[in-house]
């Protein structure tokens, strides 16, 4: 006891510094002075903004490439700009009997984006054409009335129907003899027959009707592009089977129609022909083109 007392009184201001420090550090330590850590509300990590590059591929460039491919028979059926053909990938059944009872449909998928036209992206001389690429239809004739917007009635009205292919003879040698196999010897795969339809319905409803009472061969394919239907065959002879012009056109009344079957609403009395042309409609007197100029 006696050398801890010895000892303070030698070195009493040396233990008086260490308590004084002692006790600076035990009331820094529990005030959280600058012992605590800085504020975490004073870290700050640096922004980082990511950019991503976006395509703004124009969707009328793509619709206009898809309407661009090389097809045959554009002026057909009333369609005014090229379409490629199912004909193309799928052979002609030519081997089924020509009063086959068979109506067969075709679908094809059209990309959404070639259904509405850019107008930034239309040429002048389309600009007058409706979102399914129709040129003007002349105000003296019936105006296109869209399938899903026709009303149908009960109301009975007649009309006049027959099918010819009698251009084709003129032309058999473009034929192969499986096709020419099947034609009918006058050319007239249904004589001209008075046929009842409702009120509203079109040349198309008519057509598929008739074929199949009178057990007639037809295939058609569903173009969305066009909103109408497409007749590729009617007794087995196809698009393209008489040339690279080759098809169906239907004529109503004397007048051969710009726009799809599905879209010509009937009148009572009308007359409808089904012609099958070799030549783009110049051999039955259905040239758009020289139409157009008129």
């Amino acid at each position: 006891m006696t050398r801890i007392v010895d000892f303070l009184k030698k070195y009493k201001w040396i233990c008086l510094g260490v308590l004084a420090a002692a006790v600076v550090l035990t009331v820094a330590f529990i005030s959280g002075g600058s012992l605590n850590p800085p504020d975490a509300s004073f870290v700050t990590q640096p922004d980082v903004t990511v950019t991503a590059a976006v395509s703004n591929t124009d969707a009328a460039a793509t619709a206009a490439v898809s309407a661009a491919q090389p097809t045959q028979g554009a002026a057909l059926q009333g369609t005014t700009a090229p379409r490629t053909s199912a004909a193309t990938t799928a052979p002609a059944t030519t081997s089924a009997p020509t009063n086959s009872s068979a109506v067969i449909v075709r679908t094809e998928n059209a990309p959404s984006n070639s259904s509405a036209p850019s107008e930034q992206s239309a040429e002048p001389e389309t600009k007058a054409q409706d979102r399914y690429q129709t040129d003007q239809v002349p105000s003296d004739k019936p105006q296109p009335v869209e399938p899903q917007e026709q009303t149908v009635k009960p109301v009975a009205h007649t009309c006049t129907f027959s099918v010819s292919c009698a251009s084709a003879l003129a032309q058999k040698e473009q034929l192969s003899e499986e096709v020419a196999a099947v034609i009918p010897s006058d050319g007239v795969i249904l004589q001209t027959v008075t046929v009842t339809f409702n009120e509203g319905e079109s040349v198309f409803d008519v057509l598929a009707r008739v074929c199949r009472e009178n057990r007639i061969h037809m295939e058609y394919t569903n173009t969305p592009v066009y909103n109408s239907a497409y007749i590729e065959g009617i007794g087995n002879l196809y698009e393209f089977d008489c040339g690279a012009g080759s098809g169906w056109m239907y004529r109503v009344n004397g007048w051969f129609p710009n726009y799809g079957c599905s879209r010509y609403a009937l009148s009572d009395g009308d007359r409808i022909e089904w012609l099958y042309t070799c030549n783009l409609g110049r051999d039955i007197g259905g040239d758009y083109s020289q139409q157009k100029s008129e």
